[in-house]
């Protein structure tokens, strides 16, 4: 069985050490035939980085290194072209200064690879007489990977960002006086500052974030998930009981497959987030966990009133597509290019996008973070108030708790919000107080919405949105949802939650308390029903 390339980024590591490389060489054979300079927006840990190095060894020559992928048995010239690369995610720009320094010593390195020496009183002038020098043997290829950190990791202090910005607007902008001496650009970034960067000055850029020719060239797609890793979801079937491989296969789409980049319906798995499946053998949010930009929670906190309904909303291609302003930042933008909304569908007459969160791991991740910085925090002293209360049955003082965390998010949040959006919201806040919920649990009759244990009594819990706590309640009591916690040394409290839309927050709940052996002891019943 392969290695997992988890956080490897050379495509030379990974073929050379066997590891598994899910073929996209046929991508970039297409784009150097098909074009000249190219611009892609894609969120973080999403292959950028791979392709970029993928195209460097490529315009390097090094055919033999490829012999086992597509473009090996194309007709393709392997001809070897200097290469320049900059990863600005590696490049100091905690000021204009620094960046303009980490800039001007990038190039002198790079030169210094290519045996050369340059000076110049800027950056853009040492770019300059670097592509020059480097093009009189053959053109120069220009490879940029996040173009976009020296600003997006300043949106905190807008003076810093807007200088930043206007430096790699004149860097960029050279390489516009350069074309001739060019055979290929390809920038990669998360979010497209159009008309306050590169794309101002650089506007011969063809940008194919959305283009459907493109939509599976980042990212895994269902094919090839169950073609690159059979075996590694063969060894999860194996070590799991009573479980099959479509099974594993529900559960990888449930959490990690759902983005869409385009009109077309294809939808691609987060390859990093995929890995990392495969070598654990669990579900985890592990790319929001290493990716979680801090600048979009801040634009949240900030900017409360922009605050969109997290169960989607509607937007136009240039919409999603440009960020013109550091001041006034478009939120559905935003979301959409760092990977927290994705395409859902596409309306042909409208010629509008439908978005929403791709899948249960951002759902999950997004909501904690969401929780995290906009409710308050309870100290352990209350968490162990919680405990204790829910012991005695005292459930009212939980469900008040979770009505002031509600009532502290912005309107905005809720608007088309749906049952699971609640859901969502709510588990963290029973996190926060202490507690380790587990949602989702399967069941021989259906999924356990919530379930909560704390030493003596477990909670069993179905909420629903805009319905009744009979209804919710009627439910655990008709698929018995109970049974399988019933002769463990327990009682077990069943409890039913509806979620008003109008009120955004809990509007009522009831509950009773069952036996060991599931006979009802006692009922339970909101203080406060609606």
């Amino acid at each position: 069985m392969k290695k997992l390339p988890i956080g490897i980024q050379s495509i030379r590591e990974i073929l050379e050490e066997d590891q598994v490389y899910v073929d996209k060489t046929r991508f970039a054979k297409e784009l150097i035939s098909a074009g000249k300079h190219y611009f892609i927006s894609r969120p973080r840990r999403f292959g950028k980085s791979l392709f970029l190095n993928t195209l460097e060894e490529i315009f390097k020559g090094n055919k033999e290194l490829f012999k086992d992928c597509e473009i090996y048995n194309t007709d393709y010239d392997w001809q070897q072209y200097p290469v320049l690369y900059f990863d600005f995610s590696q490049i100091l720009s905690t000021s204009a200064n620094e960046l303009e320094t980490a800039l001007k010593e990038t190039l002198e390195d790079a030169a210094a690879a290519y045996g050369l020496s340059i000076t110049g009183a800027s950056s853009q002038s040492q770019l300059r007489r670097l592509v020059t020098k480097l093009a009189e043997k053959n053109r120069v290829v220009i490879l940029v990977d996040e173009y976009d950190h020296p600003i997006i990791n300043h949106l905190k202090s807008p003076e810093l960002a807007e200088k930043n910005r206007d430096l790699l607007k004149d860097f960029f902008g050279t390489l516009k006086s350069l074309d001739r001496y060019l055979k290929f650009t390809f920038i990669t970034g998360i979010s497209k500052f159009s008309r306050v960067s590169l794309f101002s000055a650089l506007n011969n850029l063809k940008d194919i974030t959305m283009d459907p020719k493109y939509a599976g060239m980042m990212g895994y797609t269902e094919e090839e998930v169950k073609s690159y890793f059979a075996e590694h979801i063969q060894s999860i079937v194996s070590e799991r009981q009573e479980t099959s491989r479509e099974k594993v296969l529900e559960e990888i789409r449930e959490w990690y497959n759902g983005y869409r980049f385009s009109k077309s319906d294809l939808c691609v798995y987060n390859p990093f987030s995929t890995l990392n499946f495969m070598d654990e053998k669990e579900p985890a949010e592990y790319w929001y966990t290493t990716g979680t930009p801090s600048f979009l929670i801040d634009q949240l906190k900030n900017h409360p009133q922009s605050m969109i309904s997290l169960d989607g909303t509607t937007a136009r291609g240039d919409e999603l597509m440009d960020i013109s302003s550091l001041d006034d930042i478009d939120l559905k933008a935003l979301m959409y290019q760092a990977g927290y909304f994705t395409i859902k569908d596409y309306h042909t007459l409208s010629k509008r996008y439908h978005l929403g969160l791709p899948n249960e791991e951002v759902r999950t991740a997004f909501m904690n973070s969401l929780t995290k910085h906009f409710t308050n925090k309870i100290d352990v002293r209350s968490s162990e108030r919680f405990v204790k209360a829910l012991e005695k049955y005292e459930v009212e003082m939980l469900f008040d708790h979770v009505r002031v965390g509600f009532s502290s998010f912005a309107y905005q949040v809720f608007a088309g919000a749906q049952e699971r959006t609640y859901q969502a919201m709510l588990l963290p806040m029973l996190h926060g107080m202490g507690f380790d919920p587990l949602s989702e649990r399967a069941t021989s009759t259906g999924r356990i919405d919530v379930v909560l244990e704390v030493p003596k009594v477990t909670y069993i819990m179905e909420l629903k949105l805009d319905s009744s706590a009979n209804t919710a309640l009627k439910q655990i009591l008709q698929k018995e949802y109970f049974k399988p916690y019933l002769h463990k040394g327990k009682e077990v409290v069943i409890l039913g939650a509806n979620f008003s839309s109008e009120e955004h927050n809990v509007s009522e709940w009831r509950g009773e308390v069952l036996s060991q052996s599931g006979d009802k002891i006692r009922e339970l019943f909101s203080t406060t029903p609606s």
